[in-house]
């Protein structure tokens, strides 16, 4: 795990040096994995604890530890705006056993483009290259609150719909990375026209993307069932950073208030209007 202390600093007022937080946190049990460089400190995780990989359930318990005042990042909490049924993308979970919760917006008239450089100097120092601020957003929130996120481009959705639903056995999809993957009916997929656009909670799809012609958005936040999480990431052989939180327990209230963060960002960020979603 990868703390950035000014990133840190965001959440908690500290002023010992980066040793010193180290010290702490291995006091705490995340022990110090690397010597720290460029004020980055590297954690060894190794409990089962998701939290724990997020900056600010770091900063949370190094806030207990040393007995000071924990600030939480702004959340945008209006109500969104209201959207005609027919512009809304429609919801339907197939696999409740899979899908514990899945939460959606809608954005509107956004600008896609390069992210502000506070934003890719975290992400980078956190070791997340800079996409675009939309991806950037989703990445931002995942490391800041631990929950992963997923955006997709509506105009690049042949029906407006989300159908989660089991993966057909022999089915395929084109990963964001350009890795064409072979599923099985152990995983479960994000599909739009019965064509998947997602291995569910697991790596997002090409179809779909977000680029910079990209105007109106869907974004979601899902809590999922972590066994079927990790068996279905082992098969695949695929470990990354969204894996490694889901194949954990994360609480279910964290897709709404990832939600928000992600809204207050993208609102800064990206322009645009927020609406509801089923």
């Amino acid at each position: 795990m990868r703390i950035p202390i000014k990133w840190l600093k965001e959440y908690i007022d500290i002023d010992k040096s980066p040793q010193d937080i180290a010290d702490s946190f291995t006091a705490l049990g995340l022990m110090q994995e690397k010597a720290i460089k460029n004020n980055v400190l590297e954690l060894e995780h190794r409990m089962d604890r998701a939290d724990w990989l997020s900056i600010i359930g770091c900063a949370r318990d190094l806030a207990a530890f040393e007995q000071k005042q924990l600030e939480y990042p702004q959340l945008y909490t209006q109500d969104p705006k209201k959207l005609p049924k027919n512009e809304k993308v429609k919801i339907n979970v197939l696999c409740k056993n899979k899908v514990n919760r899945f939460n959606t917006r809608i954005f509107k008239n956004i600008t896609v483009g390069e992210s502000p450089l506070w934003l890719k100097e975290r992400l980078e120092a956190y070791g997340i290259p800079s996409i675009n601020n939309i991806v950037d957003i989703t990445n931002y929130v995942m490391a800041e609150l631990g929950q992963p996120m997923h955006a997709q481009d509506i105009q690049k959705m042949e029906k407006p719909e989300i159908i989660i639903r089991d993966a057909e056995k022999g089915e395929q999809i084109t990963t964001l990375l350009g890795e064409t993957i072979k599923l099985t009916p152990e995983a479960f997929v994000l599909t739009q026209n019965n064509k998947p656009t997602v291995i569910g909670g697991i790596v997002g799809g090409r179809s779909t993307g977000v680029d910079k012609n990209t105007k109106n958005i869907v974004l979601d936040a899902g809590n999922y069932d972590q066994a079927t999480i990790r068996k279905v990431s082992r098969n695949l052989k695929i470990q990354n950073e969204t894996v490694s939180r889901y194949d954990k327990f994360l609480h279910p209230k964290l897709t709404e208030i990832a939600i928000q963060r992600a809204t207050q960002l993208i609102l800064d960020l990206a322009g645009g209007e927020y609406y509801e979603n089923e």
